[in-house]
């Protein structure tokens, strides 16, 4: 089937743990034989992890705060992430067909007989504004008096508050590609834009020269924090991730990550 390529080990997800691979060394060294090399690589897990939303998931696919902290949880956990770039319904559908082993950055509102992990990163929407025009923003239903531009399916993403807000909003857009959201508002064509608050900093250096984006912002936070977790069609594999998670959050390996992509400031 798709992506259930063979591995050296040969086994589903789960079969082989990292403790499994560890006995196995120690009984050769008993026995007086060796294991080669390439019967000790780790199962591979294949995983759904949508589209490229920088620093989460980069333009290249195989980096990003989002994959970086999933990769490493999984390898601690004794498992080899293998991720996919593909749409989140896209992802849903393979995994309940058995086209793949689990999918990244999601919760458990999508249902279905699966295991979720715990809570391994925080994304944080919120509205931007420019400091200089001085916006008073409290709750989402102010949001109304100005022109808004978020990212897209914000409207059945944030709740349906703003949901609501925005379904007689004349002048509200949502717009697939998120550079445009920050070029719009540093051009002073929109009064807000809404969405996660990293990916916005990060593409405000990726603007052309002639759009002056040192300008300050605001953030406003009217809406709550959307903890993300990882779900695998194996408990066995849900187990080892959590476990690696929490090796690597007491070995600073998490705090490394987030540093290299955003800084000290925790996502």
């Amino acid at each position: 089937m798709l992506f259930r390529h063979a591995t050296q080990l040969r086994a589903r997800p789960g079969k082989w743990s990292l403790l499994a691979i560890l006995l196995a060394i120690a009984c050769s060294g008993a026995l007086g034989g060796t294991v080669p090399a390439q019967e000790l690589i780790l199962q591979e897990v294949h995983v759904g992890m949508g589209l490229p939303k920088p620093p989460y998931i980069m333009e290249s696919g195989a980096a990003g705060l989002d994959y970086d902290i999933a990769r490493q949880a999984l390898a601690a956990g004794g498992y080899k992430l293998v991720g996919h770039s593909l749409p989140q319904t896209r992802a849903l559908a393979m995994l309940r067909a058995g086209r793949l082993d689990g999918m990244l950055s999601t919760t458990e509102g999508i249902g279905g007989r699966d295991y979720f992990t715990d809570t391994y990163i925080v994304y944080q929407n919120v509205a931007t504004t420019l400091t200089s025009r001085d916006l008073k923003l409290r709750k989402i239903e102010d949001l109304s008096k100005y022109s808004v531009a978020a990212f897209q399916n914000a409207s059945m993403v944030l709740g349906e508050r703003f949901g609501l807000v925005v379904s007689g909003h004349a002048d509200y857009r949502e717009l697939p590609s998120q550079i445009t959201q920050n070029k719009l508002l540093f051009m002073g064509r929109v009064d807000v834009v809404v969405g996660d608050r990293l990916i916005f900093n990060y593409f405000s250096d990726k603007l052309e020269p002639q759009i002056d984006a040192t300008q300050a912002v605001t953030y406003h936070w009217i809406f709550p924090e959307s903890p993300r977790k990882a779900v695998f069609r194996d408990a066995r594999v849900r187990d080892a991730f959590n476990a690696g998670l929490k090796i690597i959050r007491g070995n600073g390996a998490y705090d490394s990550i987030v540093k290299q992509y955003v800084g000290a400031a925790r996502p």
